[in-house]
């Protein structure tokens, strides 16, 4: 009987490898969902860098009146931001983040209620943004916002 107990050392080779098997398999298992998750993270960073250049794009309208003054009235019209001149031209606001678009007049409706200027006498004058971003790996977002400008 002695005999057989020492030919049981091979046995545990096998246990051991057969461990180690499924160990390696947990741990492959792993890094590829935390691979996954990584490039996910990166992928919604883009995304978010790429939509607030766009947004910055909208803000820029606001803060540029000549983009919606009284000479811009003319139904269908628009006029391409940053320069109106060269359409494609973009506007950089940080390493790699940018914008462009354009501002197109609506139209005219009375003014909103509420707004304290007087119907008949003011016109709400409707203006619509169409503002692209571009971000990292050549990403883009567009947004569109409407507003409106008080005016005769």
């Amino acid at each position: 009987m002695a005999e057989q107990l020492d030919n049981e050392n091979g046995y545990m080779i096998v246990v051991v490898i057969m461990i180690l098997s499924v160990l390696s398999v947990i741990a492959t298992a792993g890094t590829n969902n935390s691979i996954t998750e990584r490039r996910s993270a990166t992928n919604e960073q883009i995304y978010q860098l790429t939509f607030y250049a766009a947004d910055t794009g909208r803000t820029y309208v606001v803060k540029n009146r000549d983009l919606y003054h009284e000479d811009n009235i003319t139904d269908g019209e628009s006029i391409a931001f940053p320069n109106d001149d060269n359409p494609s031209a973009k506007y950089s606001v940080g390493s790699k983040e940018s914008f462009n678009g354009v501002v197109a007049y609506r139209g005219s409706a009375p003014p909103p209620r509420g707004s304290g200027f007087e119907i008949g006498k003011f016109k709400a004058h409707l203006y619509g943004i169409t503002s692209k971003g571009y971000g990292p790996r050549n990403s883009e977002c567009e947004i569109e916002a409407g507003f409106y400008r008080i005016g005769f």
